[in-house]
């Protein structure tokens, strides 16, 4: 018996972290790279809570013994821990001296990282817990918790909004995570999760943690993503935002240029409204936003930095009826119908300075798509406020639009690169918005507020 119980202690302590149900949720096993052969399962290369927390501890310590005391682990399972580390990171953490253990160039790439992701999570539980007046003893014994398995499964059902979606990609049964889930509530002693006939998914506060979380999680992509640069592959993933209007011309040309010199790089680009972008942002599903500028709020987090200048002009078909006259007044521009962006909207906020205090014409469609906007005013009499940059656009594609000879719409235009205040990029992120700085007007002398500092 005392066999089997030293046996099983020893096991604990190389994997700590298990699941109920009879299914084992190893914190350091690998996830499955792939779901149905083919598609990259998320945070597959995430190194587990064990190895992070071991290559902290023995990092400050610069002793895998002192490491291993301050853990209350055996030191054979620490050293296991760094080892499993280097094999997946592909290179060495430490170099071992008389004088201790000393952190390699990856080794300081990682502990910067690996820092800034420590930080994120106790950020994210003190938030969590703020109504609960947690102590920083009682975060750190919750965030030594907070496996991979744990935060994967609450970042899924956050992401799909759905628990068997989230047990397909983790290939577990629904039932482990429904006690995962529970877990979590319960050793947080908050609801994270919202339960009813259409199933399960995040509330207000699960989304908030979750929206942290992923920002935690973006830190350990990226320190794969720079220690792999620094032996020459590139393979990191550029996660950008346009704006479905302005932005989409410019970051054509980056594309071109940035695939072009970094070919082993992937990007991902997605087009959206400001409002769902800046969320996506935020949450670190995307590290830019391209598009106009938008002057976001101080409590918005956010850092905003004006790359291009691109003026607001009034559009139409060519050959309509205003491209005739010698002088358009604002009288002349209330007898046709007009294609509006939707309230909230910047070129929305023109619209309503170009008609201020008078009556307004007629705005029947309101959308983002530039694709239906080019289309409706190429087919009918309707106006609408594009940008210098759209009206390319609109040539490339065939050039059935003019502008209008009218007078400079206010405010003025720009095209403006949005980031995350405080975030770190990586050596292929720089890269990217090197580009955009280079394609565009945008002074070269960093400014206060520089997106490639993170504010």
């Amino acid at each position: 018996m005392n066999h089997q119980s030293n046996a099983a202690s020893a096991a604990a302590d190389a994997n700590p972290e298990t699941a109920q149900d009879g299914q084992k949720m190893f914190d350091d096993a690998p996830l499955p790279h792939t779901l149905g052969g083919t598609d990259d399962l998320p945070y597959a290369n995430v190194p587990g809570l064990s190895q992070l927390r071991a290559f902290a501890s023995v990092a400050e310590s610069r002793s895998i013994s002192r490491g291993a005391a301050d853990l209350a682990r055996s030191q054979p399972a620490v050293t296991q821990s760094i080892a499993n580390l280097e094999a997946s990171f592909g290179v060495p953490l430490f170099l071992r001296k008389r004088s201790g253990l000393i952190l390699t160039d990856a080794g300081l790439i990682l502990h910067d990282r690996v820092r800034r992701y420590f930080a994120e999570v106790r950020g994210a539980l003190m938030e969590c817990g703020a109504d609960r007046s947690w102590s920083g003893a009682r975060v750190d014994v919750i965030a030594s918790r907070l496996t991979r398995p744990l935060t994967t499964t609450l970042l899924l059902i956050d992401e799909f909004g759905s628990i068997p979606r989230a047990a397909q990609l983790l290939h577990q049964r629904e039932a482990t995570l429904r006690k995962a889930i529970a877990s979590l509530e319960a050793e947080l002693e908050v609801k994270l999760f919202n339960r009813d006939f259409h199933g399960i998914t995040t509330n207000h506060k699960g989304k908030i943690l979750a929206m942290r979380l992923r920002l935690a999680m973006r830190e350990l992509e990226s320190a794969r993503e720079e220690v792999n640069a620094r032996l020459g592959i590139e393979n990191g993933r550029i996660l950008a935002g346009a704006m479905m209007l302005a932005g989409n011309q410019l970051l054509t040309s980056v594309l071109e240029r940035f695939t072009r010199l970094h070919p082993q790089a992937s990007v991902s680009v997605m087009n959206a409204s400001y409002d769902v972008l800046l969320d996506r942002l935020k949450r670190g599903a995307i590290d830019f936003v391209v598009g106009l500028q938008n002057c976001p709020a101080a409590e918005e987090n956010v850092v905003e930095q004006v790359i291009a200048s691109d003026p607001f002009v009034l559009a139409v078909r060519k050959g309509h009826p205003l491209t005739k006259r010698a002088a358009i007044r604002k009288a002349d521009l209330l007898q046709y119908d007009w294609v509006l962006s939707a309230p909230g909207a910047v070129r929305r906020h023109a619209f309503e300075l170009l008609f201020a205090n008078m009556a307004k014409p007629v705005g029947r469609v309101e959308t983002h798509s530039i694709v239906t906007i080019l289309s409706l005013l190429a087919n009918s009499d309707a106006i609408a406020i594009l940008t210098q940059s759209e009206l390319i656009l609109d040539q490339r594609l065939g050039g059935r639009l003019a502008p209008l000879d009218f007078g400079p719409i206010e405010p003025d235009s720009s095209i403006a690169l949005t980031t995350r205040r405080g975030w770190l990029p990586t050596h292929l992120q720089k890269a990217f918005a090197r580009c955009l700085l280079d394609l565009s007007d945008a002074p070269q002398t960093a400014p206060a507020a520089d997106p490639l500092r993170g504010g």
